[in-house]
């Protein structure tokens, strides 16, 4: 696997400790879905065989990485409609309708 690919790997290890999957799932199961994740970004040298190959010798549910990925790309969708100037406003209304209902 390229450098590069191992990075994003690790940088998406990373991002998922900002969400709560790094407690519904084990840690080999986070790891090998960024594995995934940056294996697909990257397209890699491993043919589409070889690489079938290596997931299949994990002996992992394959449901479980799908779920992670799915997870993440959720949360990364989410991260890119996220405007930084957009929240003391959200806030600030928030906190008044909550005044407003007591």
């Amino acid at each position: 696997m390229p450098k590069a690919s191992l990075q994003a790997a690790w940088s998406i290890i990373n991002d998922s400790f900002k969400t709560d999957m790094v407690f519904v799932y084990p840690p080999h199961v986070i790891a090998i879905a960024a594995l995934f994740l940056s294996r697909v970004v990257d397209q890699g040298n491993q043919s589409d065989v070889e690489a079938q190959q290596w997931y299949a010798d994990l002996n992992v549910d394959v449901t479980d990485v799908l779920q992670v990925v799915n997870e993440l790309l959720a949360v990364y969708e989410v991260w890119t409609g996220y405007v930084d100037e957009k929240m003391p406003d959200m806030v600030s209304r928030y906190i008044a309708d909550i005044a407003a209902s007591c």
